[in-house]
């Protein structure tokens, strides 16, 4: 990759909270997609942008430490509760791979990214990028309207 992740992930935000965002394009913002290495460039993205999302998550959190896990409440779009089970392979990976930034497991981070990049024609990697983009995008404004920071390379 010529461009570090984070440029890329920058570029991917701001097209996102500008709104031009289509998740079929491959071109443009999206072409961390193309080429014979695609998947090890969007893994690099990804990750950048589940510890942008981990980070700004815990300015939220009352308090952090040893003593303390972090949970995810999944819901769809009417309001009920997803089991992380029942989710798409790809995507119960990158929440578990948010999960282990948010409770300090970088190494199980990478492990999650991995199966969530693994090579599987069912699944679209576009799907996880997006869903990565919405969860980043979505703190970005949490910390907005709170007053909270955000990480100074991503705005």
């Amino acid at each position: 990759m010529t461009e570090h992740p984070r440029g890329v992930a920058r570029r991917l935000v701001a097209v996102t909270r500008g709104g031009d965002l289509d998740p079929t394009a491959r071109t443009g913002a999206l072409d961390v997609l193309a080429g014979p290495d695609h998947r090890d460039r969007l893994a690099a993205v990804l990750h950048e942008l589940v510890v942008a999302t981990a980070d700004m998550m815990l300015c939220r959190a009352e308090s952090t430490g040893p003593d303390k896990a972090f949970v995810l409440d999944l819901r769809d779009d009417a309001g009920e509760v997803v089991d992380v089970d029942t989710l798409d392979p790809p995507v119960r990976a990158l929440v578990r791979a948010l999960l282990a930034q948010l409770n300090g497991r970088p190494d199980d981070v990478q492990t999650q990214l991995d199966l969530a990049m693994l090579d599987d024609p069912r699944f679209d990697p576009v799907d996880v990028l997006v869903l990565a983009l919405l969860w980043t995008v979505g703190s970005i404004e949490w910390c907005e309207q709170h007053d909270a920071p955000t990480p100074g390379w991503l705005v």
